[in-house]
C-alpha cells in the first residue's frame, strides 16, 4: 500500500444508487469517485465491492457514511430504508479485519453537514442545519462543525413528518426522488423522464409541467423548514443531496415561501445555500470524521 500522511483520510457515501468516494489530502478534497452502489447483491458481495475500491486509495482510515440507523456505538447498520439488505450489517468490523485501517461509520446526512460547515457552503455558520434530498431525505444539525446527536446518532427522523394536503404524507415520499416523478407523472407530464435532473432539464427548457411540479416541491420544501427552523434555531440551512444539484428550478420559490410562513419568528428567516461540495458533501464530512473522530 502507498505511504500516506497521517491526515490522509478517505471519505465513501452510500447513496441509495451509487457510492461516493473521496481522498481527504492534507486538509482538502482531493480524488473524487463515483460508482454504481452494489447493496443489491447482499452484505458479502457489498463488503467485498467497497474493499475492492477503498483498498485503491493511499490512506489507513475511513469514514463510511449511510443513509439510516446506526448503533449507537456507529460500528453497526441497524437500518436503512433504501438498502434493507444490509440491515444488521457489522460493516466497521468487517471492513476493519479486512483492510487493517481505522473505520469510522456515520449518518449520511451528519456527514454532509460536517462537510458543508467544514469545507463548504456553512463556513461562518454557527448553527447549521443541513438538508440532503435525493432518493431519501434526511437532515442533521451542526454547532460549531460538531453534529447534534438526538436520536439514532441524528437530529430525529425527519423523513417521517407530515406535510402536505391535509398533512397526510410522510414528508421524505413528497420530497423524495420518487415523489418529485411522481407528481409530475399524475399531472400528465411524459413519463420516460426518469430523473430529477432530466425533470430539472425540462423545466429549464420551459416546459410548464415540470416548472410546476418543481415550484410544488419548492413549497413543500418551505412547509418542513417551517417546522424544523424555530425547533432548531439554525443561523443558516444547506441543502445537499443529488436534487440538490435542480436547486435553480425550486430554491427560489422554497425562500419566497419561507419568509411568507415565518413572518412574525422573531430570529428571522435564515438564508438558504445549495451545498458546495455538491454531491460529495457526504463523502467529504465523512473523510474528516475519520480524521479526527467527532462527538
Amino acid at each position: 500500500m502507498p505511504r500516506t500522511g497521517a491526515a490522509d483520510t478517505v471519505g465513501c457515501d452510500i447513496g441509495g444508487s451509487d457510492v461516493k468516494l473521496l481522498l481527504l489530502r492534507g486538509g482538502r478534497p482531493s480524488r473524487m469517485q463515483s460508482v454504481p452502489c452494489p447493496a443489491d447483491r447482499g452484505k458479502k458481495e457489498f463488503t467485498d465491492r467497497l474493499v475492492s475500491l477503498l483498498r485503491t486509495f493511499p490512506a489507513n482510515a475511513a469514514g463510511i457514511a449511510l443513509p439510516g440507523f446506526l448503533d449507537e456505538k456507529r460500528r453497526r447498520i441497524l437500518h436503512l430504508s433504501n438498502l434493507p439488505k444490509l440491515d444488521g450489517l457489522d460493516l466497521a468490523a468487517r471492513l476493519e479485519r479486512r483492510l487493517k485501517w481505522k473505520i469510522i461509520l456515520e449518518a449520511d446526512s451528519n456527514a454532509g453537514a460536517i462537510g458543508e460547515a467544514r469545507l463548504g457552503a456553512g463556513r461562518g455558520i454557527r448553527r447549521l442545519l443541513y438538508l440532503t434530498m435525493g432518493t431519501g431525505l434526511g437532515a442533521a444539525l451542526t454547532v460549531k462543525g460538531i453534529p447534534v446527536r438526538v436520536s439514532n446518532n441524528t437530529i430525529g427522523h425527519i423523513a417521517g413528518l407530515p406535510i402536505g394536503p391535509a398533512k397526510k404524507r410522510e414528508a421524505e415520499k413528497l420530497l423524495g426522488a420518487r415523489g418529485i416523478l411522481r407528481r409530475f407523472r399524475a399531472a400528465g407530464g411524459d413519463r420516460r423522464v426518469s430523473t430529477p435532473l432530466a425533470l430539472c432539464e425540462l423545466a429549464l427548457s420551459g416546459d410548464v409541467g415540470a416548472r410546476a411540479a418543481w415550484k410544488e416541491t419548492g413549497e413543500l420544501l418551505s412547509e418542513l423548514l417551517a417546522m424544523l427552523v424555530p425547533m432548531l434555531r439554525p443561523d443558516g440551512v444547506v441543502l445537499g443531496g443529488g436534487i440538490a444539484g435542480a436547486a435553480d428550478t425550486f430554491l427560489p420559490t422554497t425562500r419566497r415561501a419561507l419568509r411568507r410562513r415565518l413572518r412574525g419568528f422573531e430570529p428571522g428567516c435564515p438564508e438558504i445555500f445549495p451545498a458546495a461540495l455538491g454531491t460529495y458533501a457526504g463523502a467529504a464530512g465523512a473523510a474528516l470524521s475519520a480524521r479526527s473522530p467527532l462527538s
